[in-house]
């Protein structure tokens, strides 16, 4: 208490900035099938071993990887009517990855100021991923895991349960596999290597069993189908959301210059680097690791003691704490993007039809409609593959016919800006709904 000044509020900066994220409406459509997954599993009492979502899979081989995630929204969802808990659960997982990351920075850079302004980089990166999806635990527990190997000397054993859990989170988990492995060749630490191999034992114990390994085995055989999607694709660094990460480059280079990085800390810190431009979904795990490195290039910013008693710094602070997340007092809590889902009018329109749409409604058809509606496709690229993920952009395009024949449709929901939309009118599709956001039609 003591030592508690003003100041020490400056990372409370990257909390509202995380609290505007967090109070968004709700975008993503991958999270809205990872609910109804939970219910799924909660009333079987086993996790999901194939596809019951699509007829166009159905009862294919394919693991839900998040399995404990979807759970939990399950329990979640159940307990109230609304969404808001969606944006709330956000907001915590991103406070909380926020705290994992200053903690890290903080022991290598031990000023607040530093820190706060380096946490605000953060969440520039963090920022296009805080959805509510299960990814958003994984750079949770990754974040964790960093401050544990940290302090491998106290609590290096805490990285078995960490992972055990991660490895029922996201298949992710492989990449804290990964950063224990090369944890281990730069210290040379035997303790490191019996704590990694003990942890990699122990994801074997988790509801899928091997099924957790072939989970992470199936996801590079499927590198054609997600490379079709945005968030896969190699990141531009050139725009404004991407772009923080050549700062953070830019700072390892001169804390390498400056001898701060050590040779063998290259043996963690390039892997990473390059990991982080291999895709748009790689840059956030990869700055979460190397953060801690980059902030050495900055030297503490010490800021002279104030005159305001400690105890008027905690009531100052505390404040501010409740001002961070004022926020998520917005209206669009608990409420979906209209322009990325489907009202109920326009669902009405293709009740009880088999209907064309996108990977994205297909999630979120998935969490309205099933199982009353089985899917012809959704975001799960892995499942689906390369050559349906194909077929959806070649129908996109306004090259349909042969989709709409292979599949049957007889309605299709459109978008307004979509090549589709103008193929459908022009070849005397009639038109039976259009609110601005979405439009149906019919032969």
């Amino acid at each position: 208490m003591s030592r508690l000044r003003i100041v020490h509020a400056l990372p409370l900066v990257p909390v509202f900035l995380v609290g505007l994220l967090a109070s968004a409406e709700i975008r993503d459509n991958s999270f809205l099938w990872h609910v109804r997954a939970g219910d799924v599993q909660s009333a079987a009492g086993s996790v999901i071993n194939h596809d019951v979502f699509s007829f166009t899979s159905l009862g294919m081989v394919w693991r839900t990887q998040s399995w404990l995630v979807e759970l939990l929204y399950n329990g979640i969802n159940g307990a109230g009517s609304s969404l808001a808990w969606v944006n709330w659960m956000v907001l915590v997982v991103g406070v909380l990855t926020i705290m994992f990351i200053g903690t890290a920075l903080y022991r290598s850079v031990p000023s607040p100021v530093v820190v706060g302004f380096t946490l605000i980089v953060a969440v520039w990166l963090l920022g296009p991923f805080l959805q509510p999806r299960p990814v958003i635990f994984s750079f949770l527990a990754l974040a964790a895991l960093v401050v544990v190997l940290q302090n491998r000397d106290r609590v290096l054993w805490l990285v078995v349960p960490l992972i055990w859990v991660w490895a029922g989170i996201h298949g992710s988990w492989i990449i804290g596999g990964l950063l224990l492995a090369l944890e281990w060749l730069r210290t040379g630490d035997r303790q490191v290597f019996k704590v990694g191999l003990v942890s990699l034992v122990a994801t074997l114990a988790t509801a899928h069993g091997l099924g957790t390994w072939l989970v992470v085995y199936e996801f590079f055989g499927s590198q054609d189908a997600l490379a079709l999607m945005q968030e896969w694709q190699v990141p531009n660094f050139g725009e404004f959301a991407q772009m923080p990460y050549l700062i953070l480059i830019a700072g390892i280079i001169v804390a390498g210059i400056g001898g701060k990085i050590r040779v063998r800390d290259l043996v963690v810190v390039l892997p990473f680097m390059f990991f982080g431009m291999t895709s748009q979904r790689a840059v956030v795990p990869a700055a979460i690791v190397l953060l801690p490195w980059a902030v050495m290039a900055i030297p503490a910013v010490r800021v002279p003691k104030s005159a305001v008693r400690p105890i008027v710094a905690s009531g100052i602070i505390v404040v501010l704490a409740l001002l961070a997340i004022m926020p998520m007092v917005s209206d669009s809590v608990g409420t979906l993007d209209a322009e990325l889902f489907p009202s109920a009018g326009a669902r009405s329109q293709i009740h009880g039809l088999n209907a064309f749409y996108d990977d994205g409604v297909g999630g979120f058809l998935i969490f309205s409609e099933w199982p009353e509606r089985l899917v012809w496709i959704d975001d799960r690229a892995e499942l689906h593959g390369v050559e349906r993920m194909k077929e959806l952009g070649e129908a996109l395009n306004g090259n349909y016919e042969a989709v709409f024949t292979r599949y049957g449709f007889e309605a299709a929901l459109t978008k307004p800006d979509w090549p589709l939309t103008d193929r459908l009118a022009a070849d005397g599709w009639e038109m039976t709904y259009d609110d601005g956001d979405f439009l149906v039609f019919v032969p």
